[in-house]
C-alpha cells in the first residue's frame, strides 16, 4: 500500500522519538507555541517526476526533517552549559553515532532513515543534506503579542524515490 512520503516520514520520526518531541508536524507551521517545543517537522519541497518505462513514473520525493528546539532551553536558571547547548543537542538528534561502531544509533534521524524507510520504495536518501542553524520564529504562548524568539534547528534532506503504475 503507498502511504503518501510525508506521512511515512512523519510515522517513522514519531516511532523513533515516541514523547522526546512533544509535537510532530506535517508541514512547517511558522509560528511554534512554547508549549509544543521540542517539536519535529517535516515537509515536502519538492517532487520530480520523469517519464520511465512505459505504463510507469519514476518520482523522485525531496523531504525535509526539521529538529526544531528552543534556544532558551540553553540558559537554565540563568546558567549556561557550554559543553551541552542546544546545537549539541540538534547533532545528536540528527546523526549521533555509536562509540564503539561509528554506526549510527538508531534513535536519531539519519540512523532510522537508513533503516526503516526502504519498504515499497526503490532508494532512500542516496544523498542526505544537512544545514544547522538558528531561526527566528514568533513562539510563545500568544504570537501575536510576544516578539519572536529564537529557535535552534536541524534541517535534513533527503529524497524518497518510488515508481509509479500510470495505466
Amino acid at each position: 500500500m503507498f502511504e503518501d512520503s510525508v506521512q511515512r516520514v512523519l510515522k517513522l520520526m514519531k516511532s523513533t522519538f515516541g514523547d522526546e518531541f512533544k509535537t510532530y508536524y506535517d508541514g512547517d507551521p511558522e509560528v511554534i507555541p512554547l508549549f509544543n517545543l521540542p517539536c519535529i517537522i517535516v515537509t515536502q519541497t519538492s517532487d520530480e517526476t520523469v517519464e520511465a518505462a512505459m505504463g510507469q513514473d519514476d518520482v523522485n520525493d525531496s523531504i525535509t526533517v526539521k529538529v526544531v528546539l528552543n534556544k532558551r532551553d540553553d540558559w537554565d536558571n540563568d546558567k549556561v552549559n557550554p559543553l551541552n547547548m542546544t546545537e549539541r543537542k540538534i547533532r545528536d538528534y540528527i546523526a549521533k553515532r555509536d562509540p564503539a561502531t561509528g554506526n549510527y544509533l538508531p534513535n536519531t534521524v539519519k540512523g532510522a532513515i537508513r533503516s526503516d524507510l526502504l519498504e515499497g520504495v526503490e532508494a532512500v536518501a542516496p544523498t542526505m543534506n544537512v544545514e544547522y542553524g538558528l531561526n527566528p520564529r514568533a513562539i510563545g504562548e500568544n504570537p501575536k503579542t510576544e516578539y519572536a524568539d529564537l529557535t535552534a534547528e536541524g534541517h535534513v534532506t533527503f529524497t524518497v524515490q518510488f515508481s509509479v503504475d500510470t495505466y
